[in-house]
């Protein structure tokens, strides 16, 4: 079974950036520009693709 996440392991693969920083930099703020969120059900990681931008990470405006 996988170990928990640390908080720094989870801000690594999702990002910390304010919407407003991520937006500015021309990436989804909802994602951090990933395109997917990390998500962990029942121990098992599964990467979801973002609803905001349908995965390719862009702003949309």
């Amino acid at each position: 079974m996988p170990h928990p996440m640390t908080d720094e392991e989870w801000e690594a693969q999702n990002g910390s950036l304010s919407p407003a920083e991520a937006t500015a930099r021309g990436l989804c703020w909802h994602c951090n520009g990933n395109g997917a969120h990390f998500t962990a059900f029942g121990g098992v990681q599964r990467r979801v693709p973002c609803p905001e931008c349908k995965g390719d990470g862009k702003a949309r405006r």
